[in-house]
């Protein structure tokens, strides 16, 4: 059976999403060299699986069901702006969540989840964030961090409701998403 290439995730809703593309736009008036990501793909990245077989990631995906079925929904505060790894040296940019313990406890829980099934621990710590673009070369990087550092950001508040179980899929054009299944939180 042909493996699949996947990720877990908490979604982000169209309302917040539309706020973090206006962000977006300003930093693409930048002219940086950077790839930047379509508004259908702006999520948090729980955790990254990478290519597994069908039949263990319906295993996986029942056993989440399980350990997540007594986590409650939360709110999830954006608050910045900024790169990985730094300004000095961004590769990739991207709009911050604040910590929040039930996020790290979901993130955590997803973790060890992940862990029994053979996927290897994230060796960097976690930083809940959406992925705004990829830097790509140097050109106009000034500009970019310049704008970083300076664009007025208004903190967001997001309900965390579910999790899910995404399919990536690559295609010339990029990275295609489709959902996969969805882990509904405590109201």
């Amino acid at each position: 059976m042909p493996g699949i290439r996947a990720f877990i995730a908490i979604p982000t809703s169209s309302d917040i999403k539309q706020k973090m593309l206006a962000i977006q736009g300003d930093l693409i008036e930048t002219q940086a060299d950077v790839k930047w990501e379509p508004v259908e793909k702006f999520h948090i990245t729980l955790k990254f699986l990478g290519n597994c077989e069908l039949e263990a990631l319906r295993s996986l995906t029942s056993e989440l069901q399980v350990v997540l079925r007594d986590v409650r929904s939360f709110d999830l505060v954006y608050h910045n702006v900024g790169c990985f790894p730094n300004l000095s040296r961004p590769r990739v940019v991207w709009i911050g969540a604040a910590e929040n313990a039930q996020l790290a406890e979901l993130q955590q829980r997803v973790e060890e989840v992940c862990g029994r099934f053979g996927f290897p621990k994230e060796d960097r710590a976690f930083h809940a964030h959406i992925t705004l673009g990829r830097v790509k070369g140097s050109r106009h990087l000034d500009r970019l961090t310049g704008t970083v550092k300076t664009i007025t950001f208004e903190s967001m508040q997001a309900r965390c409701a579910e999790v899910h179980i995404m399919r990536s899929e690559l295609r010339p054009t990029g990275s295609v998403y489709s959902l996969l299944n969805s882990i509904p939180l405590v109201p």
